[in-house]
């Protein structure tokens, strides 16, 4: 056999070559046999680890690409360069998470860039409050659905739905509805003292505008230009009683002042005995079936008929 050194070198080499090598554990020991390149591969694959590797050196100047996914149980400190993701990656924060200080952030805690671009807990807006929000930005196009209490003392634009189950306080401002809006009070409606309407009940405003469910609307005047010495409004059952002892009117007012629907029937009574004069106010007609408007006797009872926009028709018994 002649020197190894002589013969030439088999290119390219594959894993089916064979080389000749030493078998020193076998039976008899240190027999010369032939090696295949796979098998050493194999054994090499089987021995050789990630740390021996890292133990050899743990510095690299190339790129490393990676398609599995990486378990990290120690610290990992990025001294250079820049950590990015893909425009197809995910980044899942599944423990605690640091800033660039070492603290880990507190409940409600957002992460902030600070003046230097490193991420901070703690710093600028931390535990953003409503107004910080709005100043960024107040406008959206999902519903808002709130289970506690909404108060607005500013004015509010809502374009969309606002689905509230909770208590709505409204204590400062008005609450309008533009033209070509409307409200639709599916639920029970209570007055301003906190009371469900009966059956029947009306709203009522008292003279301090908070509105009242009321069993029928109060006699109280219903235009600036008539006055309570001469006007009496007709009860929910369409019926004026007056027991006056004196001359006195009862005045019909003007549609724009109370807007009673056409057909509208009011059953004047005289308990006392005054004369009534029952005549319209400026702008209110007043006719009469036998051309008389005055109830002198006592217990006289007459109807006025509304007939046409501020005109009424008296009948009944009256007398000159």
């Amino acid at each position: 056999m002649a020197k190894i050194s002589t013969y030439t070198n088999a290119s390219p080499v594959t894993i089916s070559d064979k080389f000749i090598g030493t078998e020193v554990a076998g039976t008899p020991v240190n027999v010369t046999k032939n090696f295949l390149i796979s098998d050493l591969l194999t054994l090499f694959q089987s021995n050789i680890t990630l740390q021996n590797v890292l133990d050899a050196g743990n510095t690299a100047t190339q790129s490393m690409t990676l398609t599995g996914d990486i378990t990290q149980v120690g610290g990992y400190n990025y001294s250079g360069g820049e950590f990015a993701v893909g425009a197809t990656g995910v980044m899942a924060l599944g423990g605690t998470v640091k800033d660039f200080n070492g603290s880990l952030g507190v409940n409600g805690e957002t992460l902030v860039c600070n003046a230097s671009g490193q991420v901070i807990w703690g710093s600028g807006l931390t535990n953003q409050n409503l107004e910080q929000v709005l100043a960024i930005g107040n406008t959206a196009t999902n519903d808002i659905i709130l289970t506690g209490n909404l108060q607005q003392v500013g004015d509010q634009d809502i374009t969309g739905d606002v689905e509230h189950s909770g208590g709505y306080q409204f204590s400062v401002g008005e609450f309008s509805f533009l033209t070509g809006s409307s409200i639709r009070l599916q639920g029970a409606v209570k007055d301003y003292t906190n009371t469900l309407g009966g059956d029947g009940q009306v709203l009522v405003s008292n003279a301090s505008g908070q509105v009242t469910w009321q069993n029928s609307i109060p006699t109280t005047v219903r235009s600036s230009a008539l006055t309570l010495t001469n006007l009496i409004l007709a009860d929910a059952d369409g019926v004026v009683i007056t027991t006056t002892t004196t001359a006195t009117d009862v005045r019909i007012p003007l549609n724009s002042g109370v807007a009673y629907p056409l057909g509208t029937k009011i059953t004047i009574v005289q308990e006392g005995t005054g004369v009534i004069t029952v005549v319209g106010t400026a702008g209110v007609t007043v006719q009469s079936a036998q051309g008389h408007d005055r109830l002198k006797h006592q217990y006289s009872v007459a109807t006025i008929v509304k007939t046409a926009t501020d005109t009424w028709y008296l009948y009944g018994d009256i007398q000159a």
